[in-house]
């Protein structure tokens, strides 16, 4: 039975076009970590990258995006098990100090209101403009913080088992962009693309920010650093990464029409921002590609200048604000229940409801495992005695 909120994401509604932009903090990195192709945890920067884009002028090259894909290795299987297991694995491996504060009743609690991934909240704070896009969120209030996990929508599970060959190759474009130009070394001019393209690897930051009064604690897959000179990627530490510059890379169609370019700035930048914005990202390298799968021409976008081109077709304020409301609708359905084992899940399907509605689901064990919440509870032991 589902239970109707006053959340509608509906981005024409007049109260929402004129709120302001919502207070946020600038977003700021508190830990990282790597996982191998076996999706293994290594506290290490182990899987960081560099950029390194080829020689001027950018403008008619050939990188052939096909390449290797026959021989990829995609993401194993349990990946899709994998639910927040990597954030919760920082947080118990991270010490205490820097995460936990205590209670004012003496107990120990996180510093956070909500701990999640940033995908998640791009997910949400691009609801408004993507209604078709139905969503499943399921939260856990634990220890007076809220863990957040995204889930599959039946419809999702099934565009994935039906992949065509074809989608499949346009997602593998990206990654082996990211191939070309991301280097195990800066300033590497020519990279080693004949390796095939590992998709379960990723480097992972952590973030801190408040938004419209929510402390968040999230984790983002993070593509590549700008450097002149390599870093000890088993001895980084986080002071040295925050000094440096970060960048977003992407790929996309070279539009040869108008209405590609328009079609492009009201459909696909918001995603583009979000992502950039949450993790304080200035600068995204873009790969032009033909239809072929041919980059011919490597551009770079500011965040700035997406969200000046985008401006008649969304709002940065509507994304963020709704992004803002959802958060501070979950804590109102939540109240004050703290049970690691009660879930309430938060979906929104605009074929069947115009509102985000929620259900509660009892006794959902897995979503924070008994290895997390038995770290959590000697935690608290080991402050009381």
């Amino acid at each position: 039975m589902f239970t109707e909120t006053t959340i509608d994401p509906d981005h024409r509604q007049p109260a929402r076009q004129s709120k302001p932009f919502p207070t946020v903090t600038k977003p700021t990195l508190v830990g990282f970590f790597s996982l191998n192709q076996n999706r293994q945890y290594d506290a290490s920067a182990a899987q960081l990258k560099y950029l390194s884009l080829p020689r001027s002028p950018r403008t008619e090259l050939r990188l052939d995006l096909n390449e290797g894909f026959e021989i990829h290795q995609p993401k194993p299987v349990s990946a899709k098990e994998e639910k927040i297991g990597a954030l919760l694995t920082f947080i118990r491996q991270t010490d205490p100090r820097e995460l936990w504060v205590a209670h004012e009743n003496g107990q120990l609690r996180l510093k956070y209101s909500f701990v999640c991934f940033r995908g998640l909240l791009r997910l949400i704070a691009c609801t408004p403009y993507d209604w078709k896009t139905g969503w499943i969120v399921q939260a856990v209030r634990y220890r007076d913080t809220i863990y957040l996990c995204e889930r599959p929508t039946p419809e999702k599970e099934a565009l994935a088992r039906n992949e065509t060959e074809q989608q499949k190759r346009f997602c593998f474009y990206g990654f082996k962009f990211e191939q070309h130009i991301l280097t195990e070394e800066p300033s590497c001019v020519k990279p080693d693309t004949s390796a095939p393209v590992l998709l379960g690897e990723e480097f992972c930051c952590m973030f801190n920010t408040t938004l419209a009064g929510h402390r968040l604690l999230y984790g983002a897959e993070m593509d590549g650093i700008v450097a002149n000179r390599p870093f000890d990627r088993e001895r980084l530490r986080v002071e040295e990464l925050r000094r440096q510059e970060f960048v977003e890379v992407k790929v996309k169609r070279r539009e040869t029409t108008q209405r590609q370019v328009d079609n492009f700035y009201r459909f696909k930048t918001k995603n583009w921002w979000c992502q950039s914005f949450l993790v304080n990202v200035q600068r995204l390298v873009v790969g032009l590609r033909d239809d072929a799968g041919i980059v011919r021409e490597i551009t770079e976008m500011s965040l700035d200048e997406i969200r000046r081109e985008s401006r008649p077709y969304w709002s940065p304020a509507v994304c963020m604000n709704f992004c803002g409301d959802f958060l501070a609708e979950v804590v109102r359905v939540m109240g004050r229940t703290d049970s690691c084992r009660k879930v309430y899940q938060f979906e929104y399907d605009s074929r069947e409801c115009k509102r985000v509605r929620y259900r509660v689901l009892e006794e959902e064990a897995d979503f924070l495992p008994d290895w997390y919440t038995k770290f959590v509870e000697e935690l608290q032991s080991n402050c009381n005695s």
